[in-house]
């Protein structure tokens, strides 16, 4: 009965977002370790640990982290429920109390990472995908950030020098770069606001990246009142957006 009744949870549960504030809790695997974050007393998973290059960058113990995502469908994860597509956002003030490790269990393992333990940042090699077509015309890139935050990563970058190399290919006539900060509507009802003057600096931040790479006709701009929230798309509000007028 009881476990006729957990099914009947998941099933429900499947499809809904869950916007939370939590410790971060690291299970211990035979492979890599696993990420995990409890909320209204259930576990869900967040991610592995994973080069620079992965799209899932670990939170941090002895900090909280803002996860954002939508129940998925398929098994439990590392014992937590997966949520996809899933934003983490690491809190920057220190709390101790968040330092839960958990020791690997029997039947409990990492999902297959693209590389093995350790720290190596090496990729094996994979079969070519399909070549896309070159881009023409007006073309928006967009950089997206953690809550509260202007540090750019590993993808960010890869938007910034795809944006580049697009405006130099093109002759762009004009690169128009524009900030925002957001708003994040917790699944409690609270509301979470960026803080004042985080879209100013990370549009200035991206202009400087673009100059450096060799762009001068830059027009910077940004937005200084946050963009609302609605608990479903907010994490795609904290943005950057480049766009490139040839």
């Amino acid at each position: 009965m009881r476990l006729g009744l957990f099914l009947l949870g998941a099933v429900v549960a499947l499809g809904q977002q869950r916007n939370f504030i939590s410790c971060p809790i690291v299970r211990d695997t035979k492979t890599v370790p696993c990420f995990l974050a409890e909320y209204d007393g259930e576990l869900y998973y967040l991610g592995i640990q994973q080069d620079i290059t992965n799209e899932f960058h670990p939170p941090q113990l002895k900090h909280e982290v803002l996860v954002e995502g939508r129940v998925a469908d398929g098994p439990r994860i590392c014992g937590g429920i997966p949520l996809k597509p899933i934003s983490i956002s690491v809190v920057k003030e220190v709390n101790l109390a968040c330092n839960t490790l958990l020791p690997p269990e029997p039947g409990i393992d990492a999902p297959p990472a693209p590389r093995g333990a350790g720290p190596s940042s090496a990729r094996p090699n994979v079969a070519a995908s399909t070549p896309r077509p070159p881009l023409t015309g007006r073309q928006e890139f967009t950089v997206l950030y953690q809550f509260n935050d202007d540090y750019l990563e590993y993808a960010g970058n890869a938007v910034v020098n795809a944006a580049a190399a697009y405006a130099k290919r093109s002759g762009a006539a004009n690169v128009k770069v524009s900030g925002y900060r957001a708003t994040t509507v917790l699944s409690n009802g609270d509301r979470l606001v960026e803080k004042a003057g985080l879209a100013e600096k990370r549009a200035q931040n991206i202009a400087t990246l673009l100059r450096g790479l060799g762009l001068s006709n830059i027009v910077v701009e940004w937005k200084d009142g946050p963009e609302p929230g609605d608990g479903q798309s907010d994490p795609s509000r904290r943005r950057v957006t480049v766009v490139v007028t040839p």
